[in-house]
């Protein structure tokens, strides 16, 4: 263990540092390796410099809790699942816990997005475009997972750990892996609309329905009437 016990010793001793957090693999052990870094951060309460980066085995950052309490959106699935290696007052958990819960009212906009390259797929797949339709079908995937999660106040994970997750922390609503992955590797039209169907009953039933609706008069097409 490159240094990391070290860490925690010298962080439990300095009174700006709230905690420590163990990410990536180490954090949730999983897929971990002999080549597998030790990211960790030290969560502090002032920038103090106290902390620089390091890098090689052991990559340490320094993060205020107000930074962890809210992240920008790219980083927050780095913070899925994960439990402080030191919380001196429970604010680290609190904080981890806030930067991984999102607002079912935003999975609007991705289920927005979602419908806009499904539409676009199967419109070129009707065309005989199949190389644009495949790529709309990929597109569409993003927004899809986004909305998923979303609707059900989650964080997309990073893709790694998708299968992880699902099998980890389920959805209410169950995500077909398999269907995905054929929509992926060939944007076929009836597994798409087989996956809008089922998105639709989840989102009349988390009441955005409205989005849907605002497809019409494709809504029927979408759906392989």
């Amino acid at each position: 263990m490159p240094d990391f016990d070290a860490v925690l010793e010298r962080a439990r001793g300095d009174a700006n540092v709230v905690g420590v957090i163990l990410s990536g693999s180490r954090g949730r052990g999983m897929h971990v390796t002999a080549r597998s870094d030790w990211d960790a951060f030290v969560v502090v309460r002032e920038p103090s410099g106290d902390w620089p980066q390091e890098r090689g085995g052991l990559d340490l950052s320094e993060l205020t809790l107000e930074r962890l309490t809210d992240p920008p959106d790219w980083a927050r699935p780095a913070l899925l699942w994960l439990e402080p290696a030191l919380d001196k007052t429970g604010e680290v958990a609190e904080a981890l816990r806030r930067a991984t819960t999102v607002d079912p009212a935003s999975a609007a906009e991705p289920l927005d997005g979602y419908v806009n390259m499904l539409y676009r797929s199967l419109k070129n797949d009707r065309l005989g475009l199949a190389t644009a339709s495949l790529l709309d079908a990929q597109e569409s995937l993003p927004w899809l997972l986004q909305f998923l999660f979303a609707v059900h106040g989650r964080v997309r994970p990073y893709n790694k750990w998708l299968e992880w997750e699902l099998e980890r922390h389920p959805l209410a609503a169950p995500v077909d892996v398999g269907r995905l992955e054929r929509i992926a590797r060939t944007g076929d039209a009836d597994e798409q609309r087989a996956q809008f169907r089922e998105v639709e009953a989840i989102a009349r039933e988390h009441g955005l329905g409205g989005t849907i609706d605002a497809w019409e008069p494709d809504v029927a097409f979408l759906r392989g009437a």
